[in-house]
Protein backbone atom coordinates (compact mmCIF):
# COMPACT_ATOMS: atom_id res chain seq x y z
CA UNK A 1 0.00 0.00 0.00
CA UNK A 2 2.89 2.32 0.79
CA UNK A 3 4.31 1.99 -2.73
CA UNK A 4 0.92 2.75 -4.29
CA UNK A 5 0.53 5.85 -2.16
CA UNK A 6 4.06 6.92 -3.03
CA UNK A 7 3.28 6.55 -6.75
CA UNK A 8 0.03 8.49 -6.37
CA UNK A 9 1.86 11.35 -4.67
CA UNK A 10 4.57 11.32 -7.34
CA UNK A 11 1.93 11.57 -10.08
CA UNK A 12 0.13 14.28 -8.11
CA UNK A 13 3.33 16.30 -7.82
CA UNK A 14 3.90 15.92 -11.57
CA UNK A 15 0.42 17.21 -12.38
CA UNK A 16 0.51 20.10 -9.90
CA UNK A 17 3.97 21.30 -10.97
CA UNK A 18 3.07 21.03 -14.67
CA UNK A 19 -0.20 22.94 -14.27
CA UNK A 20 1.58 25.56 -12.14
CA UNK A 21 4.16 26.11 -14.87
CA UNK A 22 1.42 26.51 -17.49
CA UNK A 23 -0.52 28.92 -15.29
CA UNK A 24 2.66 30.88 -14.62
CA UNK A 25 3.27 31.32 -18.33
CA UNK A 26 -0.34 32.33 -18.87
CA UNK A 27 -0.27 34.80 -15.95
CA UNK A 28 2.95 36.56 -16.92
CA UNK A 29 2.83 36.11 -20.70
CA UNK A 30 -0.79 35.88 -21.84
CA UNK A 31 -1.70 34.61 -25.28
CA UNK A 32 -2.96 37.24 -27.75
CA UNK A 33 -6.75 37.16 -27.95
CA UNK A 34 -8.66 37.49 -31.21
CA UNK A 35 -10.93 40.15 -29.68
CA UNK A 36 -7.91 42.40 -29.07
CA UNK A 37 -7.29 42.59 -32.82
CA UNK A 38 -10.70 42.12 -34.44
CA UNK A 39 -14.29 42.96 -33.70
CA UNK A 40 -16.48 39.95 -33.24
CA UNK A 41 -18.40 39.65 -36.47
CA UNK A 42 -20.83 36.96 -37.35
CA UNK A 43 -21.67 36.14 -40.92
CA UNK A 44 -25.30 36.57 -41.77
CA UNK A 45 -26.83 33.99 -44.07
CA UNK A 46 -28.26 36.75 -46.25
CA UNK A 47 -25.21 38.90 -47.17
CA UNK A 48 -27.16 42.00 -48.16
CA UNK A 49 -28.79 42.32 -44.73
CA UNK A 50 -25.90 44.55 -43.58
CA UNK A 51 -26.68 47.13 -46.26
CA UNK A 52 -29.19 49.92 -45.92
CA UNK A 53 -32.09 50.26 -48.35
CA UNK A 54 -30.88 53.58 -49.80
CA UNK A 55 -27.81 52.16 -51.60
CA UNK A 56 -27.44 50.08 -54.73
CA UNK A 57 -26.41 46.45 -54.86
CA UNK A 58 -23.02 47.51 -56.29
CA UNK A 59 -22.47 49.97 -53.43
CA UNK A 60 -23.49 47.27 -50.99
CA UNK A 61 -20.96 44.86 -52.48
CA UNK A 62 -18.21 47.50 -52.19
CA UNK A 63 -19.16 48.10 -48.59
CA UNK A 64 -19.00 44.35 -47.89
CA UNK A 65 -15.58 44.10 -49.62
CA UNK A 66 -14.24 46.88 -47.38
CA UNK A 67 -15.56 45.09 -44.29
CA UNK A 68 -14.05 41.80 -45.44
CA UNK A 69 -10.74 43.52 -46.19
CA UNK A 70 -10.72 45.10 -42.73
CA UNK A 71 -11.55 41.72 -41.20
CA UNK A 72 -8.75 40.01 -43.17
CA UNK A 73 -6.28 42.70 -42.10
CA UNK A 74 -7.08 42.33 -38.40
CA UNK A 75 -6.97 38.54 -38.70
CA UNK A 76 -3.47 38.75 -40.21
CA UNK A 77 -2.31 40.99 -37.33
CA UNK A 78 -3.76 38.53 -34.79
CA UNK A 79 -2.21 35.57 -36.61
CA UNK A 80 1.22 37.28 -36.63
CA UNK A 81 0.92 37.99 -32.90
CA UNK A 82 -0.10 34.39 -32.26
CA UNK A 83 2.85 33.11 -34.25
CA UNK A 84 5.27 35.26 -32.23
CA UNK A 85 3.61 34.05 -29.05
CA UNK A 86 4.01 30.42 -30.12
CA UNK A 87 7.75 30.87 -30.67
CA UNK A 88 8.21 32.64 -27.34
CA UNK A 89 6.04 30.05 -25.59
CA UNK A 90 8.29 27.34 -27.02
CA UNK A 91 11.38 28.98 -25.57
CA UNK A 92 9.82 29.80 -22.17
CA UNK A 93 8.21 26.37 -21.72
CA UNK A 94 11.41 24.58 -22.80
CA UNK A 95 13.43 26.53 -20.24
CA UNK A 96 10.90 25.87 -17.47
CA UNK A 97 10.79 22.18 -18.33
CA UNK A 98 14.57 21.95 -18.32
CA UNK A 99 14.74 23.77 -14.97
CA UNK A 100 12.29 21.22 -13.54
CA UNK A 101 14.35 18.28 -14.82
CA UNK A 102 17.62 19.72 -13.48
CA UNK A 103 15.96 20.57 -10.14
CA UNK A 104 14.69 17.01 -9.82
CA UNK A 105 18.21 15.70 -10.32
CA UNK A 106 19.62 17.90 -7.56
CA UNK A 107 16.77 16.95 -5.23
CA UNK A 108 18.08 13.39 -5.39
CA UNK A 109 21.20 14.52 -3.54
CA UNK A 110 19.03 14.76 -0.45
CA UNK A 111 19.33 11.34 1.16
CA UNK A 112 15.70 10.79 1.99
CA UNK A 113 13.62 8.04 0.40
CA UNK A 114 10.54 10.28 0.22
CA UNK A 115 12.44 12.79 -1.91
CA UNK A 116 12.59 10.21 -4.71
CA UNK A 117 8.84 10.55 -5.47
CA UNK A 118 9.09 14.32 -5.32
CA UNK A 119 12.05 14.24 -7.67
CA UNK A 120 10.29 11.83 -10.03
CA UNK A 121 7.16 13.99 -10.05
CA UNK A 122 9.11 17.16 -10.81
CA UNK A 123 11.13 15.40 -13.53
CA UNK A 124 7.92 14.08 -15.10
CA UNK A 125 6.34 17.52 -15.11
CA UNK A 126 9.48 18.97 -16.73
CA UNK A 127 9.53 16.35 -19.45
CA UNK A 128 5.83 16.86 -20.19
CA UNK A 129 6.38 20.65 -20.26
CA UNK A 130 9.21 20.21 -22.78
CA UNK A 131 6.98 17.97 -24.90
CA UNK A 132 4.16 20.55 -24.74
CA UNK A 133 6.62 23.30 -25.72
CA UNK A 134 7.47 21.42 -28.90
CA UNK A 135 3.82 20.62 -29.67
CA UNK A 136 2.63 24.19 -29.05
CA UNK A 137 5.50 25.89 -30.82
CA UNK A 138 5.83 23.45 -33.71
CA UNK A 139 4.23 25.62 -36.42
CA UNK A 140 5.59 28.98 -35.33
CA UNK A 141 9.16 28.12 -34.37
CA UNK A 142 12.00 27.88 -36.86
CA UNK A 143 13.20 24.31 -37.46
CA UNK A 144 16.81 25.26 -36.71
CA UNK A 145 15.84 26.72 -33.34
CA UNK A 146 13.76 23.63 -32.49
CA UNK A 147 16.72 21.44 -33.46
CA UNK A 148 19.22 23.38 -31.33
CA UNK A 149 16.90 23.54 -28.32
CA UNK A 150 16.07 19.84 -28.68
CA UNK A 151 19.75 18.97 -28.93
CA UNK A 152 20.65 21.00 -25.83
CA UNK A 153 17.78 19.48 -23.84
CA UNK A 154 18.68 15.96 -24.98
CA UNK A 155 22.34 16.47 -24.03
CA UNK A 156 21.42 17.74 -20.56
CA UNK A 157 18.87 14.99 -19.91
CA UNK A 158 21.26 12.27 -21.12
CA UNK A 159 24.10 13.68 -18.99
CA UNK A 160 21.89 13.78 -15.90
CA UNK A 161 20.65 10.25 -16.58
CA UNK A 162 24.20 8.89 -16.95
CA UNK A 163 25.24 10.58 -13.71
CA UNK A 164 22.17 9.23 -11.94
CA UNK A 165 22.85 5.71 -13.18
CA UNK A 166 26.48 5.90 -12.03
CA UNK A 167 25.30 7.15 -8.65
CA UNK A 168 22.76 4.32 -8.33
CA UNK A 169 25.35 1.69 -9.35
CA UNK A 170 27.64 2.81 -6.52
CA UNK A 171 24.86 2.20 -4.02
Amino acid sequence: MSKVLTAVFGIGIAVVVYVSMLLGIQAFYPEPQYEDFCEERTRIAEPFMDCTADITVGECREQMKKQDSKQDECYEKWDDAREGYGKNFFIIASILGLIAVVTSYFLLNITSVSITNISAGIASSGIVMILWAFIRGWESTDDKLKFVVGLVIAAIVITLTVRLNKKMDKK
